[in-house]
């Protein structure tokens, strides 16, 4: 069942409460009492196509969702990502990092415990800003300038050595590894350290980063089935532009 714009915006909190990030990022916040869907959006300014297609995207994991998301501009979809960029760097890691040094001030871990756990972290955010620097600075940008010039039906010999060179299925190769390390980070949680007195902040952080790895995982699906296809077919029709 698929969220339509007729539906109540709390109710479509209560079918999924994952979705409340995400209802954040594309400009809603809580307190819109029992207005539907249709109505918060008008009252906010957001467009509710686009907003139910993304809505319906994390609920809905099929080719269906992908092609809706396809429809709209490549500007609308990446200005969402970079939000949840935002979203990640400035709420979600801080966090998790917060609740790591608490597990470590209030447990009692050995020096050696104690570095597996902070340098493992420390890999993982490397590995995660890494991924975003590169997204933020040249695949995005990239994107952005393929889908105007599709627009614009205007090819430069800049953007023709780019897609020859180094075309967006290159940076699509080049994605780091960055799921490895967060299964990695949970299993020493789950395996590896000695039982604690009070489990709580243990679990806060597995849950956190449970609830991190399905949004990245969304995240990814966003670029690789949507995206990606999508400025594959502009090059292509770039490209036959010059022949």
């Amino acid at each position: 069942m698929q969220i339509k714009k007729e539906m109540k915006m709390a109710d479509a909190i209560h079918r999924n409460y994952l979705l409340l990030p995400v209802i954040n990022r594309l400009g809603i916040q809580l307190g819109f009492q029992d207005k539907t869907i249709e109505k918060v959006c008008l009252k906010q300014n957001v467009d509710v196509e686009f907003f139910l297609t993304i809505l319906n995207a994390y609920l809905d994991t099929n080719d269906k969702s992908s092609k809706q998301l396809q429809a709209h501009s490549v500007k609308d979809v990446v200005s969402y990502l970079l939000k949840t960029h935002s979203y990640y760097l400035e709420r979600i890691i801080p966090e998790i990092e917060n609740r790591i040094n608490l597990l470590i001030q209030h447990s009692q871990l050995n020096k050696n415990e104690f570095l597996l756990v902070k340098n493992f972290f420390e890999e993982y955010k490397k590995e995660l800003y890494g991924h975003i620097s590169l997204e933020e600075n040249f695949v995005y940008p990239y994107m952005i300038e393929i889908a105007d010039a599709y627009h614009s039906k205007s090819l430069s010999k800049t953007l023709e050595d780019k897609i020859n060179s180094y075309p967006i299925t290159s940076y699509e190769k080049e994605h780091s590894d960055i799921e490895a390390k967060l299964f990695d980070l949970k299993n020493i949680l789950i395996k590896y350290l000695p039982t604690p007195n009070d489990s709580y902040i243990r679990n806060r952080i597995l849950m956190e980063l449970f609830t991190l790895e399905q949004d990245l995982n969304d995240h990814s699906r966003i670029e690789n089935r949507v995206l990606i296809p999508k400025i594959t077919q502009m090059e292509t029709a770039l490209i036959a532009l010059k022949k």
